[in-house]
């Protein structure tokens, strides 16, 4: 919630937990207040009853696309990378509708509203923490190349600067600034834990386990856009994808240490290379080294656990499924939960 001068208005996250089939096209019915979204994008449309937008709204957890209405007096046009504060009303075959009354830029609302801009812009809200775990991890590496090259890596005049700013992904998986390194980080301490309990354990390089987790994504730094917060893809982003351009970015930072040992370098590409699993999800290889197979298994987990996690919080508390995920070509069951899940 957010507070302002009479009392507290909801965002995304808190509309779509309280919506049941009892506050179908009721408008407002959280609080009875009007709602605060953020607009990641905005394209106007000319329907048969007059022109209206269609929109991107969300808040610091979730996104969702809505119907923004301008015909009726008093309404106003959505910018995107604004703050609309807004009547909205759910219907349950049509999805989200808003009436824009009031407009903000990002510093109007953190005026208006100190705690504001953490519940509405998505952003990574640890991410000091991560930055010091990645470099805790960094450290742990024994083997000097690729310390080296992972120091290099994130720098902040590195080959390409940014790998903790940039979102993971423009809708599926962690698609917030800082998505990147958050996910990431996770995925080399899922890689980590399975070495450990794995009977192959003794035959996996832990440097290579947490080099190759670290930056197995590394493209991402050049393959989206952020402006306004509209994840988009980039020219490099829609010519190469994040695959690709990670196993370039880092040999060719590997190509400037001296000495670097070609069996590291053939490894850690691989592993850039072979991380989608198959060449049906985007790979140009497979997996064919212990070191891939497990960052390729964790990278998967933890992409699907954060989208399940998305879904589940854009879910009425009423509902036991969640929306349709096109990550798992599914809709996602929770079962019953508690007021408070």
């Amino acid at each position: 919630m957010i507070e302002g001068k009479s009392g507290s208005y909801p965002v995304l996250s808190e509309i779509l937990r309280e919506y049941d089939p009892s506050s179908d096209r009721v408008e407002n019915f959280v609080n009875l207040k009007q709602g605060f979204f953020f607009i990641f994008g905005a394209k106007k449309v000319e329907g048969n009853r007059g022109p209206y937008y269609d929109c991107v709204v969300g808040d610091s957890k979730n996104r969702k696309e809505a119907k923004a209405w301008i015909s009726e007096s008093g309404c106003l046009e959505p910018v995107a990378g604004n703050v609309a504060l807004a009547d909205y009303l759910v219907d349950d075959r049509f999805g989200l509708s808003i009436k824009i009354r009031r407009l903000f830029s990002i510093d109007e609302m953190e005026s208006y509203s100190s705690d504001s801009i953490s519940q509405l812009l998505p952003v990574v809200k640890d991410l000091e923490r991560i930055k010091s775990e990645v470099s805790a991890l960094i450290e742990s590496v024994e083997d000097y190349y690729m310390k080296t090259l992972a120091k290099r890596l994130i720098s902040d005049d590195g080959v390409c600067p940014g790998f903790f700013k940039a979102p993971a992904a423009k809708m599926y998986h962690h698609a917030r600034i800082g998505g990147l390194a958050e996910h990431s980080l996770s995925v080399v301490r899922y890689a980590l834990a399975l070495t450990e309990v794995s009977d192959s354990g003794a035959n996996i390089d832990r440097d290579l386990v947490v080099i190759g987790g670290l930056f197995h994504d590394f493209g991402k730094v050049k393959t989206y856009t952020t402006e306004a917060f509209e994840f988009d893809y980039s020219d490099d982003g829609y010519l190469e994808e994040h695959i690709s351009i990670g196993a370039r970015l880092i040999d060719m930072e590997i190509s400037s240490i001296e000495g670097f040992p070609e069996e590291t370098r053939r490894k850690l590409i691989h592993i850039v290379l072979s991380h989608h699993g198959e060449v049906q999800f985007g790979s140009p290889v497979t997996p064919k080294t212990r070191e891939s197979i497990i960052i390729w298994l964790c990278d998967n987990l933890d992409s699907r656990l954060d989208n399940f996690e998305t879904h589940a919080l854009m879910t009425s508390n009423e509902s036991k499924w969640t929306d349709f995920s096109k990550m798992f070509q599914s809709r996602l069951y929770l079962g019953e939960r508690r007021k408070s899940d």
